[in-house]
């Protein structure tokens, strides 16, 4: 049994940005406070919750080994797992955490990063995912229990920052870099809103049991540790690794 028995620190890129907020901060986030509301959460002055700039979109170029439907399916459910991750509303937020590996311990983990997240935005600061361009799609891997495939794309990503946040922004240029080395990264500075701004290419491994299609993702960076080996095969994610950079090389 590989599936939903491991707790698993960090959800998808997460660990890249938390390390960008938690840099950002310095002395300044032991003074603010957030009660968590959706009315404090869409208060924030600049960010406009009403415009979802998210697609995920499939590429004339794709390369696919892996059935359309599912294809399809799985393209939905990435698109869910990104827009609620952005949605400024704390009762939506939390249900992209449908898509994680099982990671809580009495959901003690899972109100932290809620309250931390809600409490950026109102920092002023927040993670836009704009466009999610898939190029690649393996074919299933069936390991005992459940099904494992590896999926490619290309990721328009933002950070927004507003005039509330207690920082200067352009000073995360470089961490950015540190943490997506192979992202061509640009810093913006508009009238209301500074971002940076980050194209790069990631992969997504996905999981689901044989039986129903509940889905969850780990990204590549983790699926390359030993950690994940109670999720999925080692095996296995070396040679959906292998195949994925052979296909796109």
């Amino acid at each position: 049994m590989y599936l939903r028995d491991m707790k698993v620190r960090y959800s998808i890129f997460t660990q890249v940005f938390l390390v960008i907020t938690l840099f950002s901060c310095g002395s300044d986030n032991n003074t603010v406070e957030s009660s968590g509301t959706d009315k404090d959460s869409k208060a924030v002055v600049g960010f406009d919750w009403e415009n979802d700039p998210l697609s995920v979109n499939l590429t004339d170029d794709l390369i696919s080994s892996m059935d359309k439907v599912d294809l399809d399916t799985i393209s939905a459910h990435i698109y869910n797992y990104f827009h609620l991750q952005q949605t400024g509303d704390s009762a939506e937020y939390v249900k992209h955490f449908d898509y994680y590996p099982s990671m809580f311990d009495e959901d003690t983990m899972k109100n932290a990063y809620v309250e931390a997240t809600i409490k950026w935005w109102n920092m002023g600061y927040r993670n836009v995912f704009e466009n999610i361009d898939i190029n690649y799609a393996s074919a299933w891997t069936i390991e005992e229990d459940q099904r494992v495939a590896l999926i490619g794309f290309d990721m328009l990503f933002k950070t927004e920052f507003t005039k509330e946040y207690p920082s200067d922004p352009k000073r995360l240029v470089e961490t950015l870099q540190r943490q997506m080395p192979k992202a061509d990264i640009e810093y913006v500075e508009g009238d209301h809103i500074k971002s940076i701004v980050a194209n790069d290419s990631k992969g997504l491994f996905v999981f689901c049991p044989l039986d129903k299609y509940d889905f969850a993702f780990i990204s590549e960076e983790e699926g390359k540790r030993n950690a994940m080996d109670s999720l999925m095969l080692r095996e296995t994610r070396l040679n959906l690794l292998r195949d994925k950079r052979e296909a796109l090389k």
